[in-house]
C-alpha cells in the first residue's frame, strides 16, 4: 500500500513538473513569438513594396512554427485526437510527429486497437507509449524504437522496446522521481501491471497491462 501511495505521490510530482515545463514553453517560446510577429506586422505596414513580400514572408515562416508549436504543446497537454478518433489514430499521429521531432523511427504492431476503450484507460495507455518514447529519445541512442499493442476482452497491453544504451535498474536511486516512476504510476492507478527490463547495451523493454472495467468488456463482447 505505501510503495503505490509513494508511486502516485511521484506521479503527481511528474504530472507539475510536465505543467510548469509547458508554462514555460507557453511564456518563453509562444508569447517571445507573437512579440516578434507583432513588430513584423508593424513593420509590414510601414514597408515600401519592395520589400513588404520579405516581411511577410518573415511573418507566415514565424506563423507556421508556432502553430508547430502549438500542436506539439496540445499533445502534451491532452491529444484532442484521442478523444475524436481514438486510441489507434491517436497513436500513429504520435509516431508521426515523434520521428519528425528526434528522426528516430517507430516499428509499430498492434491487435483489437480498433474498438474503444474508456478514456481513461485510452490516456493511460497512450501516456505510457509517450513517455517510454521519450526516454528512448533522451536516454538510449537508437535509431529505432518498436511499439507493440494488443487487447482481448479482459487488458489492454502496450509495449516499447529499443536496443539502445540500456541500464541497470536496481541502481536507480531511492529518491527517483524520473518517466519510469510516472509510467508505473499511472499504470498502478489504472489497477494494472508495471514490468521494465534493461541491460547495459542490449535496450530497454516497458510493458504495461491495463484491466478492462466489466462494463468495457461486455460492450466489446
Amino acid at each position: 500500500m505505501e510503495d503505490a501511495l509513494s508511486t502516485a505521490r511521484a506521479l503527481v510530482g511528474i504530472e507539475e513538473g510536465e505543467r510548469r515545463a509547458i508554462a514555460r514553453e507557453l511564456h518563453d517560446r509562444l508569447g517571445q513569438s507573437l512579440a516578434v510577429l507583432k513588430l513584423l506586422l508593424g513593420e509590414a505596414a510601414n514597408s515600401p513594396p519592395d520589400k513588404l513580400r520579405y516581411t511577410l514572408g518573415e511573418a507566415q515562416s514565424l506563423v507556421n512554427e508556432m502553430m508547430s508549436l502549438t500542436r506539439d504543446l496540445s499533445l502534451e497537454l491532452r491529444p484532442k485526437m484521442l478523444d475524436d478518433l481514438g486510441l489507434l489514430p491517436a497513436m500513429l499521429y504520435l509516431f508521426e510527429s515523434y520521428t519528425s521531432r528526434t528522426h528516430i523511427s517507430v516499428k509499430f504492431e498492434h491487435v483489437g486497437l480498433h474498438k474503444e476503450f474508456l478514456p481513461e484507460i485510452g490516456l493511460t495507455a497512450y501516456r505510457i507509449v509517450q513517455e517510454a518514447l521519450n526516454n528512448v529519445a533522451k536516454h538510449s541512442g537508437a535509431g529505432e524504437a518498436k511499439v507493440m499493442a494488443w487487447s482481448d476482452r479482459k487488458l489492454l497491453s502496450v509495449r516499447v522496446e529499443d536496443r539502445g544504451a540500456g541500464f541497470e535498474p536496481e541502481k536507480l536511486p531511492d529518491n527517483y522521481h524520473g518517466g519510469i516512476m510516472g509510467m508505473k504510476g499511472r499504470t498502478l492507478i489504472a489497477g494494472g501491471r508495471f514490468t521494465l527490463s534493461s541491460t547495459p547495451g542490449a535496450g530497454t523493454v516497458v510493458t504495461a497491462e491495463l484491466p478492462l472495467p466489466v462494463k468495457s468488456r461486455k460492450e466489446q463482447a
